[in-house]
């Protein structure tokens, strides 16, 4: 009795600091009880997508566990068929059918030969719980002490396994309770008028120690798991929403593509390379050097302020959250680095995507190329004119040499002046070989209606970008960069149904904006279709839009 005491008193000294060390999880259990007396409000259609998906699991893990059970029933039913062969009892044969219908049933889900679906899956959960119930039951009323004692741990290591294998706890929880009241009956039942009948009393502690560590199992198991989905199904719609924003800046902008925390490239972006002409994987490499000598100080801070003005990150207990503001995207205008040493102007926006895997946010830059201020040719110096623009040509092939009269020295001068200007729609006819024009010669100053140009190259390219600087007109160079992938597999799709079938309709295209060779204006085709020609050619009628969008206006109008 003094024993009792001073444990008793130990025990109760110890209670306030046990409270305070332990106060987090009281508040927890507390928020915990609280949720289930009021569940809070949820999204239906969410809830509807985790049940489904748990469905799924259940259905995926009994698959995996019957392909399991379906090897170990084998040689069970071959052990338990050779003593019901050689004993022939009843217990014998029944033990052998069981295993046998064990082996039927697991062989045929886990192999997929019997399609499983949520309600077949509820069906054999409620089987085998009375299977296990049954043979608990039948296990304890007919053996020994001894045997007792053996068929009780594995009938215990069954109702584990069960919870294991359907993880659904609103099937599971009755039946524990129904394990736990035909242990206790069979308690009473072997161990009464026995040695160790004063026992029976203290015995009984074990079932519901059982009993209560199965269902806390099967709860927390089912907690997780739904955790662990709800997670999955936030990310994916995460997921979702960046890549659906991604396609609609696309439509908007000319590309955008998706930085990690460490300004690197995560995902690939087409439209980043076909602007600044490369071919090559941008998968992993720093969008910092992408950009021009002295850009990366200011696109830095720019990523900085513009982080800033979006959201405010706040450090909590278990995670990182983001504030969103309805601050909008800020713009900076940048220079970047193209094939060959081009440098392209485009204007950036960004956006900071918060919830990837870093703990920084990762980062989503719109871009939107300015063509007018693509970097040209550098000014010439003298006596570096191209003969091309020093000579003329005559009819007869002939090269004539500039009249040294002072009128022609002044023309002389006025192209070495204007050599920037000049240097490429000079390149750009180069490779012109006839041109035919359609004079009206009834207006006044004989206006041309219409033109048709003949090239011819002189060279082949050694590459993309040497190509992109000849001066052979491309379909490639007509287009915005951003626009050649589309382009090109439209215009290749419609030469390749030329060449398989006999008549081919005409086929239009989206609008479009184009740039003849040697101006900086652009026109916006309204309306572009491609008719059929002859081998591996085909015709591309554009129609301009009447009010289409000079250089100039361009400029005015930004």
């Amino acid at each position: 009795m003094a024993d009792l005491t001073s444990v008793t008193t130990l025990a109760l000294l110890w209670v306030p600091v046990h409270l305070y060390l332990t106060q987090m999880d009281l508040i927890e259990l507390k928020r915990w009880a609280g949720a289930i007396l009021q569940p809070p409000a949820r999204d239906v259609l969410k809830e509807q997508r985790v049940e489904e998906e748990m469905a799924k699991l259940r259905q995926w893990n009994y698959k995996l566990f019957s392909r399991f059970f379906s090897h170990l029933s084998f040689f069970s039913m071959y052990g338990f068929s050779y003593d019901a062969f050689a004993l022939r009892e009843l217990d014998s044969i029944f033990w052998a059918g069981g295993c046998i219908a064990s082996y039927v049933q697991h062989l045929l889900i886990g192999q997929e030969l019997l399609s499983m679906t949520p309600q077949r899956l509820k069906l054999f959960s409620g089987y085998h719980h009375l299977v296990t119930l049954l043979l608990s039951t039948i296990t304890g009323m007919s053996a020994s002490p001894l045997k007792f004692a053996v068929m009780y741990g594995l009938n215990t290591s069954i109702r584990f396994l069960l919870v294991l294998t359907f993880l659904d706890p609103w099937v599971s929880i009755p039946f524990q309770f129904l394990y736990t009241a035909v242990d206790l009956f069979v308690y009473v039942f072997v161990l009464e008028g026995t040695s160790a009948g004063m026992q029976v009393g203290p015995l009984c502690f074990g079932p519901f120690f059982i009993c209560l560590l199965s269902i806390a199992a099967s709860i927390l198991i089912d907690s997780v798991l739904r955790a662990r989905i709800y997670a999955l199904l936030d990310t994916a719609d995460a997921e979702s929403l960046v890549s659906s924003f991604r396609r609609v800046l696309r439509g908007v902008c000319d590309g955008e593509v998706l930085l990690d925390s460490h300004m690197n490239v995560a995902k690939e972006s087409e439209c980043l390379k076909h602007l600044i002409l490369t071919n090559v994987s941008l998968t992993g490499s720093s969008f910092l050097d992408l950009l021009a000598d002295g850009e990366q100080h200011r696109f830095k801070a720019f990523i900085d302020s513009s982080t800033a003005a979006f959201g405010a990150q706040s450090q909590s207990t278990d995670a990182t959250r983001w504030t969103h503001t309805a601050a909008p995207p800020l713009c900076l205008r940048v220079s970047l680095r193209g094939s060959e040493g081009v440098r392209v102007a485009a204007d950036l926006y960004h956006v900071p995507v918060p919830g990837q895997a870093d703990s920084e946010p990762s980062h989503l830059i719109a871009f939107k190329e300015d063509p007018e201020l693509r970097a040209r040719v550098p000014e010439a110096a003298e006596g570096a004119v191209p003969a091309a623009l020093t000579e003329y040509r005559s009819s007869d092939g002939q090269n004539l040499r500039k009249s040294t009269s002072p009128m022609a020295q002044g023309d002389a001068t006025s192209v070495r002046s204007g050599s920037t200007s000049r240097s490429s729609s000079a390149q750009a006819f180069l490779d012109l070989q006839e041109m035919f024009l359609l004079v009206d010669v009834d207006t006044e100053l004989q206006d041309v209606q219409q033109v048709e140009l003949n090239f011819k190259r002189q060279e082949e390219p050694l590459d993309v970008p040497s190509g992109l600087h000849s001066g052979m007109p491309s379909l490639r160079k007509l287009v915005k960069p951003t626009d050649w992938e589309k382009v090109r597999s439209k215009v290749s799709k419609f030469a390749e149904k030329v060449a398989r079938e006999v008549e081919v309709q005409g086929k239009s295209m989206n609008p479009m904006t184009v740039q003849l060779p040697g101006h900086s204006g652009w026109l916006v085709v309204e309306e572009a279709t491609l008719h059929p020609s002859q081998d591996t050619k085909i015709w591309l009628h554009l129609q301009v839009a009447p009010n289409w969008v000079s250089s100039g206006q361009r400029g005015a109008a930004r």
